[in-house]
């Protein structure tokens, strides 16, 4: 099942991507502070790709969306290993591996350029 407006995304690669990201973002918080939540938040809710989402905020290209993604990734895996350990660090690794492999059509057109499918 796509998600109108949001093309080469499915309901479970979106509920996935939203449920790490608001983990990520708990972690940072966690691990960096207050600060450096509310700087990753509003990185993540205010950049979007053309066509990736319903709510537009600040229009950027596909590969800028796909580094803001990427970055609150990676700092989220390394929050976790700061705060709970290697082994939680891992594990939030391998969810996100699979979340990659899953959402690699929606990632491939972010890294396109997000271009316009109609």
């Amino acid at each position: 099942m796509r998600i109108p407006l949001s093309p080469y995304d499915t309901v479970p690669t979106a509920l996935l991507r939203f449920v790490l990201e608001l983990v990520a973002l708990f972690l940072i918080g966690a691990a960096f502070g207050v600060i450096n939540f509310l700087i990753s938040v509003a990185a993540i809710s205010l950049f979007n790709a053309k066509g990736d989402k319903r709510f537009v905020g600040i229009q950027v290209s596909g590969p800028v969306r796909l580094m803001i993604e990427i970055v609150i990734a990676l700092m989220g895996i390394y929050s976790a290993g700061l705060a709970f350990g290697g082994v939680w660090m891992l594990g939030l690794g391998v969810v996100w591996a699979l979340y990659l492999f899953l959402a690699r059509e929606r990632l491939l057109w972010l890294a396109q350029g997000a271009k316009d499918e109609g």
